[in-house]
């Protein structure tokens, strides 16, 4: 018996055992479209999209409702997308959507944490940390020009410099002289 003979049923049933290729999650995906439908055209459909948007699906996986229903397929965000949509047939505005949404989970499902009272500290901190590099930067330059400013040739040297500048020399050469 050869190899090839043994292995060949083996091949053949990892074949038939091996998951359904990407066309059956295409079809599922397909399911979940038209089980709930895709309300994202008009101006509702766009109110409804800015919505899903903004808040955070709780099932942990940290996206947004829409991306959520969409890509994790999680048992959440169907569940709030419908909320939202019928909130939205209702006649109810974005805000009192959002809202509600806060009042029962808290500000935790907003994508985007409300501008106020420590949440600044996070819109205001990226802003005050380029503009204090920028000055820092702008101060080192300016530095920098300013003690090139200061130092200019000299033309000639008195003999009290002299005479301290060849001192100072001479200590230098002794201090760096090998000891062999």
């Amino acid at each position: 018996m050869s190899p090839l003979s043994i292995l060949a049923p083996i091949a053949v049933a990892a074949t038939l055992a091996a998951p359904p290729p990407v066309a059956a999650n295409a079809s599922l995906y397909a399911q979940v479209q038209q089980s709930e439908g895709h309300y994202h055209e008009g101006e509702l459909g766009a109110k409804y999209l800015l919505i899903e948007q903004a808040l955070k699906c709780s099932c942990g996986c940290g996206l947004d409702v829409h991306s959520c229903q969409y890509q994790m397929q999680c048992g959440t965000s169907p569940v709030w997308s419908a909320r939202i949509r019928q909130q939205l047939e209702q006649g109810l505005d974005e805000e009192t959507i959002k809202a509600g949404f806060v009042a029962e989970f808290g500000a935790t499902v907003l994508m985007a944490p409300p501008a106020e009272g420590f949440n600044l500290v996070g819109y205001l901190l990226p802003a005050f940390a380029i503009l204090s590099a920028g000055m820092l930067v702008g101060l080192v330059i300016r530095g920098g020009a300013a003690r090139h400013q200061i130092l200019e040739p000299v033309d000639s040297v008195s003999p009290e410099d002299q005479a301290r500048l060849t001192a100072e020399l001479k200590k230098l050469e002794e201090a760096e002289s090998p000891d062999w």
